[in-house]
């Protein structure tokens, strides 16, 4: 083990201390401050310009004092009146209203779906204290009470969770770091490989240490390398998010952080092997890219979607499925952990099928890489590397 432990600190010194590890963690930091300035500068509950509310009987006298605050504020309302409250909140249920109004028109009860857009609740706001203003001007003492009282009563069937954006954030950018370091350190293990091959170092480094050694001492070394970058950027997105204002308490910030640590483990040890394997194949750089390019795409494949997934459709059975197949396992689990609610055994169920996947992709990546790494020449055939014949 001592020797797999010297192979690991070379192959960590010795890209730790080189330029493109710092450039490209800054190049990382850069946009992860964009980023988190792009999306604190976002309102949340901004909406299109239009709204249409819901507007029960008893309500009907806030609809001019409505569309005078819309035409004020710039923007277009279609008012729908409803036969009852009732009728009203079933619009908002299926997506036809955006808000439906009950009750008193001065403290109408506001129904909506998960919160009020800024636009459709300035609004409504407004509506309330014009009117309210209106039916008491002939008594201005009574008027200030009665204005301030004049407040909408938001009622929502299904609470936005405050937290929710920022785990979606925080599982968007986990599957970011993992894609990207899974596709540079897993890459640069098949570099290592092939030009130790091409400059003949490896014969050297074989004859003393056994070439399961050298594999898992490149895997190790570059792994670590990739988790210290892992560890840097995430305390620094952390940082900028709390400066940003972008951090809610209880958003699972600390199972996040250590599902997002295992996966990375877990995902990097299945791709470096392969690489590291793929790597062994041929003897020059300039061939590195074709034996590597499915891999890279099946990686970019499961990114891709899982990104995607996540971002619109974050509890769809789609997104399910794609974060139990083992080789996207790493990419997509970690960001559906983020986002919570996610059944302990569909977490056991990916954890199993991802290890187990893994014991045979290093079972077979070292036996690749063992019968190959020492033949120069020509790119060793799939059948020759698997048969050593």
């Amino acid at each position: 083990m001592r020797t797999v432990l010297l192979i690991t600190r070379r192959e960590f010194l010795a890209r730790v201390r080189g330029r493109a590890f710092v450039v490209s963690t800054a190049v990382i930091l850069l946009i992860l401050v964009g980023y988190s300035l792009f999306v604190s500068s976002i309102d949340p509950g901004g909406d299109s310009g239009t709204s249409t509310i819901a507007v029960a009987p008893e309500t009907e006298a806030i609809t001019p004092s409505l569309r005078l605050a819309a035409d004020d504020q710039g923007r277009i309302v279609r008012v729908l009146p409803v036969a009852d409250a009732a009728a009203g909140r079933a619009l908002v249920a299926t997506g036809d209203a955006d808000a439906a109004l009950s009750g008193p028109p001065t403290r109408p009860r506001v129904d909506v779906d998960r919160s009020l857009g800024s636009g459709t609740g300035s609004v409504v706001t407004v509506a309330t204290t014009l009117l309210a203003q209106q039916q008491l001007l002939p008594d201005p003492a009574a008027g200030d009470a009665a204005v301030a009282a004049a407040e909408p009563v938001v009622v929502a069937a299904r609470p936005d969770d405050p937290a929710q954006g920022l785990r979606i954030g925080l599982g968007a950018f986990g599957a970011f770091l993992l894609f990207f370091s899974i596709q540079t350190y897993g890459a640069m293990v098949a570099q290592g490989v092939v030009e130790e091959k091409a400059s003949r170092v490896v014969e050297l480094v074989l004859a003393t240490v056994r070439p399961w050694q050298l594999l898992l001492g490149k895997v190790l070394g570059l792994g670590a390398v990739g988790l210290l970058q892992l560890v840097v950027l995430t305390g620094a997105g952390l940082a900028v998010a709390g400066t940003a204002g972008l951090l809610v308490a209880g958003a699972g910030i600390t199972g996040t952080l250590v599902s997002v640590l295992v996966w990375y483990l877990l995902g990097f040890t299945l791709y470096a092997t392969v690489y590291a394997a793929l790597g062994s194949l041929v003897s020059r750089q300039e061939d590195t890219q074709s034996v590597l390019t499915p891999v890279s795409i099946v990686v970019l494949i499961g990114f891709i979607a899982g990104f995607n997934l996540v971002l619109s459709a974050p509890t769809s059975t789609a997104l399910t499925v794609l974060s139990l197949i083992p080789p996207w396992t790493p990419l997509v689990m970690p960001a559906r952990i983020a986002l919570g609610g996610v059944p302990v055994w569909q977490v056991a169920l990916a954890f199993v099928l991802t290890a187990a996947f893994t014991a045979l992709v290093l079972w077979l990546g070292g036996r690749i890489y063992a019968r190959s790494v020492l033949r120069t020449g020509a790119r060793v055939s799939w059948r020759e590397a698997l048969t050593g014949r």
